[in-house]
This record gives C-alpha cells, sequence and structure tokens, in this order.
C-alpha cells in the first residue's frame, strides 16, 4: 500500500481534523494512505469547502485584488508611479 509521511504544525490541520487538545500547536506526523473503497467518499460541496478554509489564511487573503479588468502589469506601473519618490 503507498502511504505519505510529512511531519507539520498541527495548526495546519485545524478545520481539517479535530486534534486531541494535547496536539494542538505541535508538530505532528501526517501518514496518508488510500482507501480503496470509493463507495466510501464523501461528498464535498462548495459550501463544505468554505467551512473548512473558513479562518484559515486563505480567507484573510480574499478581496486583496480586486476583480477588475487591469493587467499585472497595470498594477505594477500604477505602483511604480505611486512609489517612485519615496526614500
Amino acid at each position: 500500500m503507498d502511504t505519505v509521511t510529512q511531519v507539520v504544525d498541527s495548526t495546519l490541520l485545524s478545520g481539517i481534523i479535530s486534534l486531541p487538545r494535547r496536539f494542538r500547536n505541535k508538530r505532528v506526523e501526517v501518514t496518508i494512505s488510500l482507501d480503496e473503497d470509493k463507495s466510501a467518499l464523501p461528498t464535498m460541496t462548495l459550501s463544505d469547502i468554505d467551512a473548512m478554509m473558513k479562518g484559515s489564511i486563505t480567507e484573510s487573503l480574499t478581496g486583496v485584488i480586486l476583480k477588475s479588468e487591469k493587467t499585472l502589469e497595470d498594477y505594477r506601473a500604477e505602483r511604480l508611479t505611486k512609489y517612485e519618490h519615496t526614500n
């Protein structure tokens, strides 16, 4: 059976899997293996994913770059113009 093992900070797992209190804010070893029973797969919806991401670092980044017709080059030129004279 194929497995993947990695040591990670337990805070990365918050909202994904519930951990015992003694595991919080510690480095933990995570082992992942395939479950060959395809009928046991849970159905994930967009709202399920949103609930898992609530409070995560990605939530704090939402809205950082506004949706517009500007390209990255437009943003770069705007920032260079705005800050070119600061010391």
